[in-house]
């Protein structure tokens, strides 16, 4: 059974954990030499051997992506050792929970930078390595909170989030030139355990009921989007926005009117 990233180079950024983590072994597992990045060696290193022990290859290169020309040296390193960039997924990100008027100016700012600024250092050096080529193939990870107000959620994680959406769009335009494509994928809330132990069993069975769906969406979920978007499949797709939300993107919230 052919692979869909067989000899393709791919590189994953956060992928520590989480959706990155689910994304860089699917991708391993479709053929993909995987350059794993996190901000935690230990945690890209958990990843790396998650795909060693099924036979795929991969490389850490532990660091964060807010430390100027770290990004740049990153993909100089990629390519020094295997010659190209062939797929990026862009999928550091960070929020929590604050309010406008108790969100400081360095929350802010390194809020914003950690959540598009990163997007848009790993959109820029993946377009400088590949455009030579003709070819490759970014996703970037935004989050429903970059179309709607999650209550409750600090701001900048919401409004980076939009950004990195509009980014998209800008950076597909740019690089449709040179064959490359750019693409999000929107994720609502995801399983993970953190999520999990925060609304506690029985708020988090009442959350996933009023789900369309009646489940909640998985890392391996958005993974699988990921990996479509990166893919040939997708070779007429660029600068849009998937979301992949259990359906909750398609209701309307309306106000209760009647106790």
């Amino acid at each position: 059974m052919s692979k869909r990233f067989g000899e393709c180079i791919a590189l994953i950024t956060g992928s520590g954990s989480g959706i990155g983590r689910a994304s860089a072994v699917l991708l391993a597992r479709e053929g993909a030499v995987v350059v794993v990045n996190d901000i935690s060696e230990k945690s890209a290193e958990v990843t790396a051997n998650l795909i060693r022990e099924t036979g795929g290859e991969a490389h850490v290169i532990a660091g964060d992506v807010t430390v100027p020309n770290f990004v740049d040296e990153m993909f100089d390193d990629v390519v020094d050792r295997y010659g190209r960039v062939d797929v990026v997924h862009n999928n550091v990100g960070f929020g929590g929970r604050n309010s406008i008027v108790d969100t400081d100016d360095e929350s802010w700012r390194h809020g914003l930078d950690g959540n598009l600024g990163a997007t848009f250092r790993g959109i820029r050096a993946a377009v400088r390595v590949m455009a030579p080529r003709r070819r490759g193939a970014i996703v970037n990870t935004a989050s429903a909170a970059g179309t709607r107000k999650v209550p409750g959620v600090v701001p900048y994680y919401g409004t980076a989030k939009a950004g990195v959406i509009q980014l998209t769009r800008e950076a597909a335009v740019e690089a449709g030139e040179f064959g490359i494509r750019v693409n999000a994928v929107v994720p609502g809330s995801v399983r993970t355990p953190a999520f999990e132990s925060y609304l506690g069993a029985y708020r988090f069975q009442r959350y996933v009921a009023q789900l369309p769906l009646h489940r909640m969406a998985e890392p391996e979920d958005i993974a699988h989007a990921v990996a479509f978007l990166a893919s040939a499949e997708a070779a007429a797709i660029t600068g849009i926005a998937l979301p992949v939300d259990s359906g909750v993107g398609a209701v309307l919230y309306q106000p209760v009117m009647d106790q």
